[in-house]
């Protein structure tokens, strides 16, 4: 009786849980599946096209603190982490990039 009660129960539960990792900072050269497994999915994606043609991605996290909230933005240039935080974005965005998305 009490494992059919336990397994009714099973079946109520939502099937889509997300889980929310707490942030920390990636390491330069991770690769960016590496970095999604280490910070989870990102709550937002930037991509620029630069003048040279090089492809800049964003993937922009946000880390809480006591009672608020600081946007992490972290770059990935050929697949590799090269870079986070917002003096990072700031250095690496002009007016001259295209935004792809």
């Amino acid at each position: 009786m009490i494992a059919s009660l336990f397994l009714s129960l099973i079946g109520c539960a939502p099937t889509s849980i997300q889980i929310v990792k707490p942030y920390v900072d990636p390491q330069y050269g991770m690769t960016k599946m590496q970095m999604i497994d280490l910070l989870g999915k990102p709550d937002s994606i930037e991509i620029y096209r630069k003048t040279d043609l090089t492809r800049v991605e964003f993937y922009i996290y946000h880390r809480i603190h006591q009672s608020s909230q600081e946007k992490v933005p972290v770059g990935v240039i050929d697949g590799k982490v090269a870079g986070w935080g917002t003096a990072y974005y700031v250095d690496h965005i002009s007016p001259d990039d295209v935004r792809i998305k």
